[in-house]
């Protein structure tokens, strides 16, 4: 059987810039393929990765699962944009405008079309609907940093029945407009990679001045979030936004993470399966991986390190540190522990309440290794995901 064409799509990107960031990397891509020459054939497949590695190009988890996470590069026609120079070129003021409506026009691409837009340069909330960048309604799309260049300075971005989605590079601090999170995954979307971001705010402010970092909300699934920063915020991030089962998220997995001077939900889960897996949490102020309403989760290989008040939560009486089940919802959730460090957190007390596993292979690294990948390789600016 012969290999699908691509078939690569840069109309829009014009200039030495975009000559420089693009060059080559397509013709890699595709092998070097040149006009004329036979048709490749395609390798065997290889077999699905197990071990994190800080520069793959593909998430591990439950992103990787049933079909798998490729974004706009795995359509069979890629629509490609470097932000900057498509606002300049089609005559937008405001980039963030530009790439709004991009994601608004890619809303009426067919199955087999895919977008990916570079981001280098900064985008703020004044000229969005709805003061968030919406990722809605549409499949097959990559949101790239960059170098150090990509911020999204108050801005947030939802993502909201999509599918196929990778966010990855950015730098997102202080949103305080649209829905009040960073990251927004809700209303069924799937297979969703958000992977070496940064996200932050401040602690000089109430604790509902901001909303949360990364949520994950009605019915969405199928989502890895790997190798992020997030400090400097009151509110984690959330797995289900109430206690109704009906409109519960599934299927998460979170590793080689870092967290630190957070104050609560690292993250808070209702319902859900989730898999913590090789993060670094420090100076937590209240409490972090919070299991509710049923849910299940396995909390493997993790480095928590002055984690917890210590304090006893009044609702259900556990002490406030790596793992429980506090502040409402009236029923708890589940933990397997598996090889966990515990540093200056109280976890005397803590055992497992079930015994799930995720369906997949995972080689999990020890804590201290984690800790020390996580340290150098966490967070936006580290790495260059252009192909």
């Amino acid at each position: 059987m012969s290999a699908k064409k691509k078939t690569l799509v840069r109309s829009a990107v014009a200039g030495a810039g975009a000559a420089a960031l693009f060059a080559g990397s397509w013709a890699a891509g595709l092998g070097g393929a040149t006009a004329g020459a036979a048709e490749p054939v395609p390798a065997s497949p290889a077999a699905t990765p197990t071990a994190a590695d800080p520069h793959a190009d593909a998430p591990l988890g439950y992103a990787a699962e049933a079909g798998g996470t490729t974004g706009g590069f795995g359509a069979d026609v890629v629509h490609e944009y470097l932000l900057s120079e498509y606002a300049a070129d089609a005559g937008y003021s405001d980039p963030g405008e530009a790439m709004y409506d991009l994601l608004n026009q890619h809303r009426r691409a067919g199955a087999d079309e895919g977008l990916v837009i570079h981001v280098d340069t900064t985008v703020e909330p004044d000229n969005l609907t709805g003061n968030k960048m919406d990722v809605k309604d549409v499949s097959n799309v990559s949101i790239l940093g960059v170098g150090d260049s990509a911020e999204f300075d108050g801005a947030g971005i939802k993502v909201t029945r999509a599918d196929n989605i990778v966010i990855r590079n950015l730098d997102i601090h202080h949103v305080r407009l649209g829905d009040g999170d960073a990251i927004t995954v809700t209303e069924g979307s799937h297979h969703v990679w958000i992977d070496h971001n940064t996200f932050s705010s401040t602690l000089d402010v109430d604790k509902d001045y901001y909303d949360g970092l990364v949520d994950i909300t009605h019915n969405s699934e199928y989502v890895t979030v790997s190798w992020n920063h997030f400090h400097d915020h009151w509110k984690g991030m959330l797995v289900g936004h109430n206690d109704s089962a009906g409109s519960a998220p599934d299927k998460i997995t979170y590793h080689h993470n870092h967290f630190e001077r957070l104050n609560t939900r690292i993250p808070l889960i209702r319902h859900a399966d989730v898999h913590f897996a090789n993060n670094l949490l420090e100076d937590i102020d209240g409490s972090a991986v919070n299991a509710r309403m049923g849910s299940q989760v396995l909390v493997e290989g993790n480095w928590f390190e002055n984690v917890g008040s210590g304090e006893d939560d009044s609702h259900a009486g556990y002490p406030e540190g790596p793992v429980g089940w506090w502040y409402g919802s009236n029923s708890t959730g589940y933990w397997n522990l598996v090889d966990n460090a515990f540093v200056d957190s109280p976890h005397e007390h803590l055992e497992s309440t079930t015994d799930f596993t995720p369906p997949y292979s995972f080689d999990a690294d020890s804590p201290a290794d984690a800790k020390s990948a996580v340290e150098q390789y966490a967070g936006a600016g580290v790495i260059d995901p252009t192909p």
